[in-house]
C-alpha cells in the first residue's frame, strides 16, 4: 500500500499543471529630481568640481532603468523633469514601453552640453581622479554612457542588478553649468493568481485521466478528460483525450480534439512546454506502433502551431 501512495504522489508531481501567474511591472523613483553644479575644467582647478557623481543601488528584480536630464549654463536655473510620473503612465498603457514611446516622453531643452558615464566600482576612482586627462583611462558602460549632450532620456537594460555609478561631467572649460537629473528603475514580478475550485478539479481529472491512459484504459482517459474539461477547460485535457481517441483508431475525431487542445493550450499559461509535452507524447505512441493512423499528421499539426 506505501509502494501505491508514493507512486500517486510522483505521478501528481509530474503532470501537475503550473501555476497561473500575471507580470507586474513597478516605476521606482531612486534619485528624485536633482541638481547638480559643475565648474569649468579651468575653474576648478582653482577650487570647485567639474566631475561629480551619483550612486544608484539597483532595486531586485530591476529588468531595466531610466534616467534623463537637462542642463542649465551658470549656477542658476532649475529644470521640472518628471521621467516618473510620465513612466508610471507608459506601465500603464497595455501597449508599454517603446523605443517609439520614449520618444514622445518630454524632456525640457537643455542649454550647455554634458557628459554622463554609466561606470562600476573598478572605474569610479579613474573618473573622479581624471585619469583620462593625465595619460591613463577608465571604462565605462556604453549603453547608458552620453557625451555633449543638453537633453535626454536614457535607457539601460544590460546591467541590472548591483551598484553603479552615473559620473557627471562638465566638458566646458571655461563655462560653469547645471545638470538636472532624475533616475527611475522599473521593476518585474511574477503575482500568483489564485486557483478556482473548478481549476483545481479539472486539474485533478486531468491527472487521473492521464493514469488511465497509462494503464491502457482508454475509454476511461476519455470520461475523466471529459470531466475536467466540464470543470475548467484545459489544453492538456483535450490532448490527452485525442491521444486516447489516436489508439482507439478514431483518426478523424481525434484530429478534431487535437484543434481545441492546441487553441486551449495557446491561451494558456507555458504554451509552448505544454505543446512541446503532447508532441512528446505522440513521439512515444509511434514509437511502440508506427502504423497508427493519423498520429504523423497530428504531429505535423502541433509542430506548425508553435
Amino acid at each position: 500500500m506505501k509502494k501505491h501512495y508514493l507512486l500517486f504522489i510522483l505521478f501528481i508531481s509530474q503532470f501537475i499543471i503550473s501555476q497561473n501567474y500575471e507580470l507586474k511591472r513597478e516605476a521606482h523613483q531612486l534619485i528624485e529630481n536633482r541638481a547638480y553644479y559643475l565648474n569649468g575644467g579651468l575653474n576648478a582647478s582653482f577650487g570647485g568640481n567639474s566631475r561629480t557623481f551619483i550612486k544608484i543601488d539597483l532595486p531586485p528584480n530591476t529588468v531595466e532603468w531610466y534616467y534623463t536630464f537637462s542642463t542649465t549654463q551658470g549656477k542658476s536655473g532649475t529644470k521640472n523633469l518628471t521621467l516618473a510620473i510620465q513612466l508610471v503612465s507608459m506601465l500603464n498603457d497595455p501597449t508599454g514601453l517603446s523605443s517609439k514611446a520614449l520618444s514622445s516622453f518630454d524632456v525640457p531643452s537643455g542649454e550647455a552640453s554634458a557628459d554622463i558615464y554609466l561606470l562600476d566600482n573598478n572605474n569610479l576612482k579613474g573618473f573622479r581622479e581624471k585619469y583620462d586627462q593625465n595619460g591613463g583611462t577608465f571604462n565605462f558602460i556604453p549603453e547608458g554612457t552620453v557625451q555633449n549632450l543638453k537633453q535626454a532620456i536614457v535607457k539601460v537594460d544590460d546591467v541590472k542588478s548591483g551598484t553603479w555609478y552615473l559620473g557627471l561631467r562638465n566638458p566646458s572649460t571655461t563655462t560653469g553649468l547645471n545638470i538636472n537629473i532624475e533616475v527611475v528603475a522599473i521593476t518585474e514580478t511574477k503575482v500568483i493568481i489564485p486557483k478556482s475550485d473548478k481549476q483545481q478539479k479539472a486539474e485533478l481529472y486531468t491527472n487521473l485521466g492521464w493514469a488511465q491512459f497509462e494503464s491502457g484504459k482508454y475509454e476511461k482517459c476519455i470520461e475523466y478528460c471529459d470531466k475536467a474539461n466540464a470543470e475548467s477547460e484545459i489544453g492538456i485535457a483535450y490532448a490527452n483525450k485525442g491521444l486516447a481517441l489516436l489508439m482507439l483508431n478514431k483518426d478523424s475525431e481525434a484530429m478534431d480534439v487535437y484543434i481545441t487542445a492546441i487553441t486551449t493550450i495557446k491561451k494558456q499559461p507555458n504554451s509552448t512546454y505544454y505543446l512541446q509535452g503532447a508532441i512528446d507524447d505522440i513521439d512515444k505512441v509511434l514509437k511502440s506502433n508506427p502504423n497508427i493512423e493519423g498520429a504523423k499528421e497530428i504531429k505535423q499539426v502541433l509542430l506548425q502551431s508553435f
